[in-house]
C-alpha cells in the first residue's frame, strides 16, 4: 500500500540576510566530485512536541526561519546550487548569488505511531518526511539542501534534511545543524545574548591540487556513470529501517575479546571502538543476508577523514568533503565461521592503518575503486559516533531519535552516538526476516563473546 504523504502547510524560501553574502563561485575539488552522481544524504531528527500545529507555526516556526537565515550567512554554499562552470565541460562548482535560498516545507501528519518508534519502520513511510532535491533541466542548477518539518500535533515533530553530498561531508552537515539549532534555541527561548558566530572555511584552495590532475583522473573514471540521484524513486515496500544499540560495556567486551584472541595468535592488532564495532556488525550483516554464497567475496567501503593527511591539517570547520574510500575484502565463509569476528577486525584494522600511512597517495584511483567496489553493494558506514547528532537542540529538547534514511540505497549502516548511554547506535535497512536473524546474532554473539574472556 502506498504511503500517505503529510499534508503540506506551507513552503517558503529562506535566504541569508539580504546583502550579507556576495555572489560566489566555489569550485568542487577531487574530494567533492566523487559524490556528484550519488544519492543525497537524508537525515531525520525526531523530537517530542506536545503542542498543536498552530502553536508551532505561530511561535516556533518564526524562530526556525530567522535562525536558519542567520546560519546560512555562514553556511551560504548550502543555499546555492551545483552547476557546470560556464564555458567548461568538466568543471563543477557551487554557485551562490544574492537571493538564493533553501526550500523549507512545513507539513502535518497523523501517522505518529508509524514513524516515531524504536521498532523497525517502513523506509517508504520515513521517506514521506523528507524533501526532494530536484535538478532544473532548463538551467542545469542542482539545489544543495532542502528541509522539511513535519508536525504530529500533540505528539512530536520531525526535521528532515536532504543534502547533496558533493557540497560537504558528514562533519560539515552536522556542524550546520548544530549551529542552526544553537541560534534557534537562543531565539526561541528569548535569551538575552547574541549567538556566537560560527566561522566556517569554504575556500577550496586550502585543498592542494583541488581541481588539477587528481580531479581530472577521478572525474574521467566516473564520467558516464549512472546518475544515482534517485529523486522520486520509491523504496522497496518490504524494506525496514531498524535500530540497534551497543552499550559501552558491549564495546569494551569486544575489545577484550579481540586482544585476547590476538594474544593467543601472538599478533598485534589495531583495537579501537570503530574497528571492533564495525567488524561485529559486518559479520552479523553478512549472516543476515541469506542470498550471499559462502564462496564469494564481500566488501566494506568506509569513508575515512583525510583532514590530518595534510600539513598543516585541513581545519575541522572546513565546509566541503575531505573523505576518501577505504576498502576491505573478505570471504563470506571466513566471516560466518567461528573466527569471523577476529578475521573482520584484522582486515578492518589493517585497512585503517594503511589509509593512515598512505593518506591520499592513491587518490587518482578513487574513481576506479568507487566504480568497481560500488557495483558490489559493499557494506559501509554513514555518519559517525563522533558527530554528536543528539546535541542538536532547537529549544524543545534533544532529539528522541536520529535516522539516516538514505542508507536504504547505499547498503551502509548508519552510525551515531547513543542518546541514552555511552555507546553506539546502529541503523540498518533489512527485510523482516533479516532483522530477526541479525537481532538473534546480536544477543547470541555478545553472549558467546563473554565466555571467551571469563
Amino acid at each position: 500500500m502506498a504511503s500517505v504523504r503529510p499534508k503540506i502547510i506551507e513552503t517558503s524560501l529562506v535566504s541569508p540576510p539580504a546583502g550579507s553574502v556576495p555572489e560566489t563561485s566555489i569550485p568542487l575539488t577531487f574530494f567533492d566530485v566523487i559524490w556528484l552522481s550519488f544519492a543525497p544524504v537524508e537525515r531525520l531528527f525526531f523530537y517530542p512536541f506536545h503542542r498543536s500545529t498552530s502553536h508551532f507555526t505561530s511561535y516556533c516556526l518564526p524562530a526556525l526561519k530567522s535562525s536558519l537565515s542567520l546560519t546560512l550567512q555562514s553556511f551560504f554554499p548550502l543555499a546555492g546550487n551545483i552547476r557546470l562552470t560556464p564555458e567548461t565541460t568538466d568543471k563543477y562548482e557551487i554557485y551562490y548569488k544574492g537571493g538564493d535560498s533553501v526550500a523549507l516545507t512545513v507539513a502535518e501528519s497523523d501517522q505518529y505511531a508509524e514513524v516515531f518508534s524504536d521498532h523497525p519502520r517502513q523506509v517508504s513511510k520515513l521517506k514521506t518526511l523528507l524533501p526532494r532535491l530536484s535538478k532544473s533541466e532548463s538551467s542545469g542548477l542542482q539545489p544543495v539542501l532542502a528541509i522539511q518539518v513535519t508536525v504530529f500535533p500533540s505528539h512530536g515533530l520531525v526535521i528532515g534534511t536532504t543534502l547533496h553530498h558533493s557540497a560537504c561531508d558528514g562533519k560539515g552537515s552536522v556542524n550546520f545543524m548544530c549551529t542552526w539549532a544553537t541560534i534557534c534555541h537562543i531565539n526561541y527561548s528569548k535569551v538575552s545574548r547574541a549567538p556566537t558566530p560560527f566561522r566556517i572555511e569554504v575556500d577550496r584552495s586550502i585543498i592542494p591540487n583541488p581541481d588539477g590532475s587528481l580531479y581530472t583522473a577521478i572525474l574521467n573514471d566516473l564520467s558516464g556513470t549512472e546518475n544515482h540521484n534517485l529523486d522520486g524513486v520509491q523504496p522497496d515496500p518490504e524494506m525496514l529501517l531498524a535500530s540497534f544499540k551497543l552499550k559501552a560495556e558491549h564495546i569494551q567486551l569486544l575489545k577484550e575479546v579481540l586482544l585476547h584472541e590476538a594474544a593467543k595468535r601472538n599478533v598485534t592488532l589495531r583495537c579501537s571502538t570503530a574497528v571492533v564495532t564495525y567488524a561485529f556488525v559486518w559479520v552479523g550483516y553478512v549472516k543476515a543476508k541469506s542470498t550471499l554464497s559462502e564462496t564469494e567475496d564481500v566488501y566494506c567501503m568506509f569513508a575515512t577523514d583525510h583532514r590530518q593527511s595534510y600539513q598543516p591539517p585541513i581545519p575541522e570547520n572546513y565546509l566541503g568533503n575531505c573523505i576518501g574510500p577505504c576498502i576491505i575484502q573478505a570471504k563470506v565463509k571466513d566471516l560466518v565461521g567461528p573466527a569471523g569476528f577476529f578475521i573482520a577486525c584484522q582486515a578492518i584494522g589493517k585497512a585503517f592503518n594503511e589509509v593512515k600511512r598512505v593518506g591520499i597517495q592513491n587518490a587518482e584511483d578513487w574513481g576506479k575503486i568507487v566504480l568497481e567496489i560500488g557495483s558490489q553493494k559493499p557494506f559501509g558506514t554513514s555518519g559517525s559516533f563522533r558527530f554528536k547528532v543528539y546535541d542538536v537542540d532547537f529549544g524543545w529538547g534533544k532529539p528522541a531519535k536520529v535516522d539516516i534514511v538514505s542508507i536504504a540505497y547505499s547498503g551502509a549502516m548508519a552510525v551515531a552516538e547513543s542518546r541514552e548511554h555511552d555507546g553506539m547506535e546502529i541503523g540498518l535497512c533489512f527485510t523482516q526476516r533479516e532483522i530477526e536473524v541479525f537481532t538473534s546474532y546480536i544477543g547470541e554473539g555478545l553472549g558467546y563473546m563473554s565466555t571467551l574472556v571469563n
